[in-house]
């Protein structure tokens, strides 16, 4: 009989619970850094992992079939009612959460119920490996932006030159985006961005680190292809600016008109400091940067590169 010690139980209760209240409680915001953000979801995983594994002190004796279906089911429903409850809390339900959570009450079944070795020796080291290489693939999300977030940390205060390998992953927007290697303005790579027509197609770096005290300028170029100039529109924000319904007086705007060929955009922090109507940008937690087109009757293709904060010492040398 699968049972643990009271000693074992009053360890493991304690982080139970408070996987409970988490589900609920405290999290990463909208300005978080994308680990965190994916450690977050994958502590579905941690989570069900643990309830699964106190379930089966309880219910451990049964058949592993039986304990299969209760544990698979369990998994689904409480995690389902968990994203539906989460919803009426400012959560966002994902199924990806609950795929996470029935894949956490599998990993119980498979690696520490003891009616595990009733099962054929090939099947179960077959299944606990197909769980493993799942576990691998769900973190893979999670692996990506960690190392990023240490990139763009390194670079700073390059924003994006994209040379290395998930860069563009920093950017979102109505468009689609990869790096490229035919058009670029310096280094072996830059991001080639193609605006979909309609309204509002652009593209937008999310993140970053936010602290831009201590520099003058914000710095980047941006490729037109055809021979008509191109209409487009770059904004700036900080966090504060969805306190104030996320309105156009609140964050910096500057209409471009792009030239053929590369053209440099600059902008002085100061201006973008003093560019909402009621109050300063707080250049400590900026938040985004976009540059979109507020109608396209067709496809258009830009080239963006070197997307980089500059000092005034930079300034002055470059002038």
């Amino acid at each position: 009989m699968f049972g643990l010690s009271r000693l074992q139980t009053l360890f493991l209760l304690p982080p139970a619970l408070v996987c409970a209240v988490l589900l609920f409680v405290g999290g990463p915001g909208p300005d978080s850094l994308r680990s965190v953000r994916h450690a977050w979801v994958s502590g579905h995983l941690v989570c069900f992992a643990l309830w699964g594994y106190l379930y089966l002190s309880w219910r451990g004796n049964l058949p592993i079939r039986r304990l299969l279906i209760e544990v698979v089911l369990l998994s689904f429903v409480v995690g389902g009612m968990t994203e539906i409850l989460q919803s009426l809390v400012g959560r966002e339900p994902s199924w990806r959460d609950v795929f996470n959570d029935v894949l956490g009450g599998l990993l119980a079944v498979f690696f520490f119920a003891p009616g595990r070795h009733q099962l054929v020796a090939q099947l179960r080291k077959l299944t606990q490996l197909l769980l493993l290489l799942v576990v691998v693939w769900s973190l893979v999300p999670f692996s990506r932006a960690l190392v990023d977030d240490i990139i763009s940390r390194h670079q700073f205060p390059l924003l994006s030159g994209f040379e290395t390998p998930f860069e563009q992953t920093r950017w979102g927007g109505k468009s689609r985006r990869y790096r490229d290697e035919e058009i670029v303005y310096r280094g072996q790579q830059a991001l080639r961005v193609e605006l979909v027509a309609g309204w509002y197609p652009g593209v937008f770096l999310n993140f970053f680190p936010s602290d831009w005290r201590g520099y003058t300028a914000l710095q980047m170029h941006v490729h037109h292809p055809l021979p008509e100039p191109l209409e487009l529109h770059l904004r700036i924000h900080d966090q504060h600016h969805r306190d104030f319904d996320n309105a156009h007086p609140d964050r910096y705007n500057l209409a471009l008109l792009l030239e053929p060929g590369w053209n440099r955009i600059r902008v002085m922090l100061a201006d973008v400091v003093n560019a909402p109507r009621e109050r300063e940008l707080d250049l400590r937690r900026v938040a985004g940067v976009g540059l979109f087109a507020v109608s396209l009757e067709d496809p258009q293709v830009i080239s963006i590169d070197e997307v980089r904060l500059l000092s005034h010492a930079e300034l002055l040398e470059d002038d």
